[in-house]
């Protein structure tokens, strides 16, 4: 059900929307520290199949699955003014989106704000990407994680957790992005000072050969989007450049 994306219903009186992609092995409650509001958006974070409430639903395996069913949910929306929020592996599955959206005839975002993750067209980003998955341990990662944002979890919910991560890590090594296919929504590319998993020179690096972008710098490490700071914060405020 293209309902499902949504862990709430969107009202009708919110005519700015801001959506927020999923992290690798994560589904909304990444967003669990996030206002209901966003610099004047509703903010709605998404939900993909296989994870949290939609737990008995199978995953999706490939982006073109993964966006033919958000396109769906998001043609609901073409009556409003909405943007895009992705972090690392959310990054690219957002750029999947609005390029679906093209092909589909349906509006585009006013603004995708691509966080912790480097041109689309050089590949991937982040150590964990380049693991071999078939010796990785991919429990201490999700435990690691869960350390990270300020978690703990049951042992069961880590085998979950460590199931969804290894589906998305599945995911993203085959696609590659077509880097003569300009995108045609403008990007907010952010880095995070203290970035250990995708540093800043990797982040602000290339993206202009594939998108109109402007780039920004924010205090924080890997995670601190989880927390969505005052800077991230005024950063969705401005006027698009």
């Amino acid at each position: 059900m293209a309902g499902r994306w949504s862990l709430k219903p969107v009202p009708a009186h919110a005519r700015r929307l801001l959506f927020g992609f999923p992290y690798a092995g994560g589904g909304a409650s990444l967003y669990r520290q996030w206002p209901q509001e966003v610099a004047g958006s509703w903010f709605c974070p998404l939900q993909p199949p296989g994870r949290e409430h939609r737990f008995g639903e199978p995953p999706v395996r490939t982006h073109a699955e993964f966006t033919a069913a958000l396109v769906e949910f998001l043609a609901g929306y073409r009556d409003r003014e909405y943007s895009f929020f992705g972090h690392c592996g959310g990054v690219p599955l957002a750029l999947s989106t609005v390029l679906a959206l093209e092909d589909a005839g349906l509006p585009l975002p006013v603004r995708v704000f691509a966080s912790g993750w480097g041109a689309p067209h050089r590949g991937l980003y982040g150590p964990l990407n380049f693991v071999d998955l078939r010796t990785a341990d991919l429990h201490a990662e999700v435990r690691g994680l869960f350390r990270r944002i300020g978690l703990t979890a049951r042992p069961d919910v880590v085998d979950i957790a460590a199931a969804n991560l290894r589906v998305d890590l599945e995911l993203h090594r085959p696609h590659r992005y077509d880097a003569a296919r300009f995108l045609p929504a403008p990007v907010t590319v952010i880095a995070w000072s203290d970035d250990d998993v995708v540093p800043v020179d990797q982040v602000c690096d290339g993206w202009a050969e594939c998108a109109d972008v402007t780039y920004h710098v924010l205090p924080g490490e890997h995670f601190a989007f989880t927390r969505c700071p005052d800077a991230l914060r005024e950063l969705f405020a401005r006027p698009a450049q």
